[in-house]
């Protein structure tokens, strides 16, 4: 395969010519005053009157072959725990295993996240939330999910992503597309970016400038019936985009980054600690998925692009380049909320295009580990698409949007990777399915509208 050359400023000009100057205006135009993101106390919760009680479901995350993290919100101060087993006639009646009991306070809007430790792999799990204090007789939904295979079990995958809720603000909830998905059965759900969007005004708030009004975000989007019960069924892995923090933010010199960062973490269940999001997740001998963060380590968006410019940074980059050659899963799926190739023309243009010399590192640094069946999951662009990178043996796929803006105007793409269109659909909203065949050797990847109906398939065959 042909080395990429970094030195991609003739190609990015000939589609970005004055880009940047247009990305410039974003950050002074959304920010407002930088003090907006400065806190006089802690974050407090309001506690509601009346017993304690769940509010918004729970939401079962990073389950691997032995573990698994499970998220609730109580109405007020109290403790939970978790009762939990592979007998859910047991768990029913309140026997079996029991986790760790966790405090729920104001500080941390009653939220509770516990880890299940030492699960058996490939099987399936039964558990109920338990509040301090609750009636015993009272029947909590039981909510379940299957844990990963081990490494060497063979067996096939079937998993479905996409991203870009609205939160409301455009379309009322419920949205049918994650009715959809759980029709499918599938063994669990990437939540690929823009799970609020926390810089628009809604009902629950205006535009977030506070861990609290982010936390207000987060429960009205999470009030959405068919959300709740896809949460209930299946296990999610989630990654950001722009929208928890605020549109089209790019690192640490966003003011508001931090406390959008704490409330994410607050209201997902994220095994790779209180600031990182990038992790990998292995799932049998066919899957290994690996969720990058394009966002809280980048320059500014109209920084110029070269040796300085960051897009993951060295650090994320190493660990996915390492974690790449040490992998033993046929598939490597790479989620990444942000397009790799898309050139978007009306601002912000946020979009890889703008980091295209980190991304070359990158890709030279696949080509030489002999990266093999490498996929792009990507979201945030409002439509659905399918390019081929010929020169590298990838593919990527874009699956949104849930709930947001439906796009109907369709962008170039920039030629530096050597990108082919396969498929696009417009104005319309859609999500992704993905089926691995352990023994055909395929990866089969199907665009679907909200409704579930297939509006694009392809077969891959594994290298």
């Amino acid at each position: 395969m042909d080395s990429h050359s970094t030195d991609n400023s003739t190609n990015r000009r000939r589609f970005l010519a004055g880009g940047a100057a247009i990305a410039g205006t974003v950050t002074a135009s959304v920010l407002g005053s930088p003090a907006v993101a400065a806190e006089s106390g802690p974050a407090q919760s309001t506690a509601d009157s009346g017993p304690l009680r769940l509010t918004h479901g729970v939401v079962t995350g990073d389950v691997t072959s032995t573990s698994a993290m499970v998220w609730a919100r109580g109405s007020r101060e109290g403790s939970m725990h978790v009762l939990y087993g592979s007998d859910e006639t047991q768990v029913a009646v309140q026997k079996g295993l029991q986790s760790e009991t966790v405090t729920l306070t104001a500080e941390r809007d009653f939220i509770g996240q516990v880890t299940l430790p030492d699960l058996e792999p490939g099987t399936r799990y039964f558990y109920m939330v338990r509040l301090e204090g609750e009636n015993t007789t009272v029947r909590r939904p039981i909510a379940t999910f299957v844990t990963a295979p081990e490494k060497d079990d063979k067996s096939d995958v079937h998993f479905v992503w996409s991203g870009d809720t609205g939160s409301g603000f455009q379309n009322p909830t419920p949205y049918p597309t994650f009715a959809s998905m759980l029709a499918e059965n599938p063994e669990f759900f990437i939540f690929n970016g823009d799970t609020i969007y926390g810089d628009v005004a809604t009902a629950a708030s205006g535009r977030a400038t506070s861990r609290e009004m982010y936390w207000a975000k987060y429960k009205e989007m999470r009030e959405d019936p068919y959300l709740q019960t896809l949460a209930s069924r299946v296990p999610f892995i989630v990654n950001w985009d722009d929208h928890e923090v605020t549109n089209g933010f790019r690192g640490p010199s966003e003011p508001l980054m931090p406390i959008g960062r704490e409330a994410f973490h607050d209201y997902w269940p994220i095994s790779s600690g209180p600031e990182q999001i990038y992790r990998s997740i292995r799932w049998g001998r066919e899957l290994e998925v690996f969720v990058v963060d394009g966002r809280q380590y980048a320059s500014p968006l109209d920084a110029p692009d070269g040796p300085d410019k960051i897009l993951f940074g060295a650090e994320q980059r190493k660990w996915l380049v390492d974690s790449m050659r040490r992998s033993k899963a046929t598939w490597k799926v790479i989620v990444t909320s942000s397009p790799i190739s898309i050139i978007r023309s009306a601002p912000p243009v946020d979009d890889y295009v703008a980091y295209e010399h980190e991304f070359g590192l990158l890709m030279d640094e696949f080509q030489k580990i002999k990266a093999k069946n490498v996929v792009w999951l990507t979201a945030d662009v409002h439509w659905a698409q399918a390019i081929e990178y010929p020169r590298y043996g990838m593919w990527e796929f874009v699956g949104c949007p849930i709930g947001s803006s439906q796009r109907t105007k369709a962008e170039p793409l920039s030629p530096t990777f050597g990108p082919e269109e396969r498929f696009l659909a417009l104005n319309g909203r859609y999500y992704g399915s993905v089926s691995i065949s352990s023994r055909k050797k395929t990866m089969t990847v199907d665009l679907k509208r909200q409704s579930g109906e297939s509006i694009y398939s392809v077969e891959i065959p594994a290298r």
